[in-house]
């Protein structure tokens, strides 16, 4: 008996040294498959980077503060307790980070707030290399938070970090624009950007077993011009309406950034162009290719949802919970193509939140099961480097997702809308 504890605890402790010399896990060793539940999504926010200077970029943070739990405490305030925390990594191979803090914050309901919360949190991100920020909002009081993991362009002083993107109208940081917006340098010199813009597609992806589909993008720009900014000034561009602007910073290297037009109801789908284009996904080619084409759009598209339903109380049903997903996958996937439109979208879409996903520098693997089951789903995802956008991936297609594909469509159309 003395023997078999002996062992026990030599076992325990081998086991408590081996996990203590392993040390922390690597990006791409850690599951992100919450950074796509939709329950997370929630907690939603939005952050764009600024440069302060060639060690320091700025992360500008806004969220409503309505989405926060407050609770009472014994002054009889209402008060919320949120946190935001940032970890700068040059890679997702590392497990150490350049940079990390957490700060807290209190917000006290009872007094006059903004809708908007806004913070500028400095980070120590020296130039010379493109980096992730690991960022972190948390409700303290509910014990809720939603991470993101973003890609920072800092290799030299053409590097998208560099610029700032400003609407006109409310001051919105960011690549999605509704209306007019500004432009300016972080350096206090001019600035030559070469403008493209091109049209925004809106069909759906081809599906995971088309293997004759080779990943392409726009082709030739519709326009394109050179501008300037002038120093400590901004340049402004009018809103480009089912388009987007691509501004090439330097000509040689290829560096840049892109501006997406966004309706005001974004990550809503309202057009009827993208509800008839996201019906892709559900139907056979040959109808999608009448749908998309049919000189009456809007009584094809009911056609199609009332043949799907087989009636018209469940095609409401089905179209409400159809294009809720779509939704969610607008606000995950969009770049230079809405997000349904996507091949990580249509895979979203069909399949449901991945169960287990790892990325790394190059690549996303989605995993739909168990880890290590041979009976899962398991869907490589390639990185499209582009100054396009960091947010582009192409699906490995292959023949054998045929079966389960048509098995997951049949399911959506047999199994829902009651």
């Amino acid at each position: 008996m003395k023997s078999t504890w002996r062992n026990n605890i030599l076992i325990y402790l081998s086991i408590l040294i081996i996990t203590a010399c392993q040390g922390p896990q690597s990006l791409n060793q850690i599951d992100l498959a919450k950074e796509y539940d939709s329950n997370s999504l929630e907690l939603t926010y939005h952050s764009t980077f600024s440069y302060v200077n060639d060690s320091i970029t700025a992360i500008d943070i806004q969220f409503n503060p309505n989405q926060l739990l407050f609770s009472k405490n014994t002054k009889s305030e209402y008060i919320s307790r949120y946190s935001i925390a940032y970890k700068v990594f040059k890679s997702y191979n590392d497990n150490e980070a350049v940079d990390t803090t957490e700060i807290h914050y209190s917000l006290n309901q009872n007094k006059k707030t903004s809708p908007i919360k806004n913070h500028k949190i400095k980070m120590f991100v020296p130039m010379g290399s493109d980096y992730v920020v690991q960022l972190t909002l948390k409700d303290e009081n509910r014990q809720q938070e939603k991470s993101k993991f973003i890609s920072l362009k800092k290799t030299n002083k053409h590097s998208a970090s560099f610029f700032t993107i400003k609407a006109k109208s409310n001051s919105k940081k960011g690549s999605f624009q509704k209306d007019s917006f500004d432009i300016s340098y972080g350096l206090p010199e001019s600035k030559t950007l070469k403008v493209l813009t091109f049209n925004r597609q809106s069909v759906s992806a081809p599906k995971p077993y088309e293997v004759s589909y080779t990943f392409s993008f726009l082709g030739e720009p519709d326009s394109s011009w050179l501008s300037s900014i002038p120093s400590n000034e901004s340049a402004t561009f009018p809103p480009l309406k089912n388009g987007f602007y691509h501004f090439i910073t330097d000509t040689i290297n290829k560096k840049g950034f892109s501006t997406f037009y966004v309706s005001e109801e974004f990550p809503k789908t309202t057009s009827l162009d993208d509800a008839i284009g996201a019906m892709g996904y559900l139907l056979s080619k040959k109808d999608y290719a009448r749908l998309i084409t049919h000189i009456d759009s809007r009584s094809a598209f009911e056609w199609e949802w009332k043949k799907i339903a087989g009636g018209k109380n469940r095609a409401r049903n089905l179209i409400k919970q159809y294009y809720e997903t779509i939704n969610q996958a607008n606000q995950l996937f969009t770049s230079f193509r809405p997000g349904w439109s996507t091949d990580r979208g249509m895979i979203y879409i069909i399949y449901g939140v991945p169960s287990v996903v790892y990325r790394y520098d190059e690549s996303e693997v989605w995993i739909y099961g168990e880890e290590n089951n041979l009976l899962s789903e398991v869907f490589n995802f390639n990185k499209i480097n582009s100054s396009l956008s960091p947010n582009i991936y192409e699906l490995e297609r292959n023949i054998n997702y045929k079966t389960s594909w048509d098995r997951m469509v049949t399911s959506w159309k047999e199994d829902r809308g009651y």
